[in-house]
């Protein structure tokens, strides 16, 4: 009888264990999936992590990272961002970006719509205007020949936001 209660013991602590373990997998899975201001999915060519009240937050482009400051108060360090050019993640002091071209990797392709099925037209995305970070101001400047938008540093870029 003993040998039947502590088997059924392990298997109930297994169990919860087990169920407490897919949980943190989730919840840690979905923060580096997901962006932690707009819940759109991360992208390997706009990924930027900051911290924010000294925690790391991962978020799908810098936009959205650089906008957290002015919408939550908090005080925002931008600590890395990807290379749009291969997903290499670089140092945000280091690089140039391209501001509003004509690729975005945040837009949404599917037109939000209103309670009477109406499309409804956006007047604020966080992550517009898009900014795409570069290695170099050659990259930057040649894929903005190509995209259009606007070519500057990054630090100047952020200072902008951190007002």
């Amino acid at each position: 009888m003993k040998t039947k209660a502590v088997v059924g013991l392990l298997f109930a602590v297994l169990g919860i264990g087990g169920i407490s373990y897919s949980t943190w997998r989730y919840v840690a899975e979905r923060e580096t999936h997901f962006c932690k201001a707009c819940s759109r999915s991360v992208h390997r060519h706009s990924r930027t992590v900051a911290l924010v009240e000294g925690k790391r937050r991962v978020y799908c482009c810098p936009m959205c990272a650089l906008t957290e400051h002015r919408q939550s108060g908090k005080p925002v360090e931008v600590i890395e961002v990807a290379n749009h050019l291969g997903a290499k993640a670089l140092r945000p002091a280091d690089t140039y970006v391209v501001r509003n071209s004509n690729v975005n990797l945040c837009q949404r392709h599917d037109p939000t719509v209103s309670p009477d099925k109406q499309p409804m037209r956006a007047h604020f995305d966080r992550c517009s205007p898009n900014i795409l970070v570069f290695a170099s101001r050659a990259a930057a400047q040649e894929f903005s020949r190509e995209h259009g938008g606007q070519v500057l540093r990054f630090a100047d870029l952020a200072s902008q936001y951190q007002r």
